[in-house]
């Protein structure tokens, strides 16, 4: 008979799943409260030529929802990750890549984005996470 061997998933798997579950609860509630903001008065923003301008009604309701979905998603990518999905290590490698070369455009602000992601990008490329994200098949 064939000897099924389990793996212990390893800390930083588990540590990048809290990580995607901080962001699906800070998506969500901000989806949310970001719907709900067309009940008062809307958000104003300068433009680069010094206009004040108003964030309108429907840009506030489709990115809120989007937002709100974007959390769904991170409570599905949280099942794949905790029962070792190659599908969610992708994902979680891609996603990283992204904020990296994003937060390239936003120096000097975007150090911390890039440590955050490449410190994921290493937890989720090690060997012993690559075994755990191969078991499943």
């Amino acid at each position: 008979m064939s000897e099924v061997r389990t793996i212990r998933r390893p800390f930083g798997v588990t540590l990048v799943a809290l990580l995607v579950a901080v962001a699906a609860i800070l998506n969500i509630t901000f989806g949310i409260l970001i719907m709900f903001s067309i009940f008062g008065d809307n958000p104003t923003f300068t433009d680069p030529t010094g206009t004040v301008r108003e964030v309108s009604g429907f840009w506030l309701v489709f990115n809120g929802a989007i937002m709100v979905l974007l959390g769904f998603l991170y409570l599905w990518l949280i099942k794949m990750i905790m029962i070792g999905s190659t599908t969610a290590q992708f994902i979680i490698q891609m996603l990283a890549v992204i904020n990296i070369i994003f937060a390239i455009f936003t120096l000097p602000y975007g150090w911390y984005t890039i440590l955050i992601s490449f410190i994921i990008l290493i937890m989720v490329s090690g060997a012993k996470a690559t075994m755990w994200f191969r078991q499943t098949a």
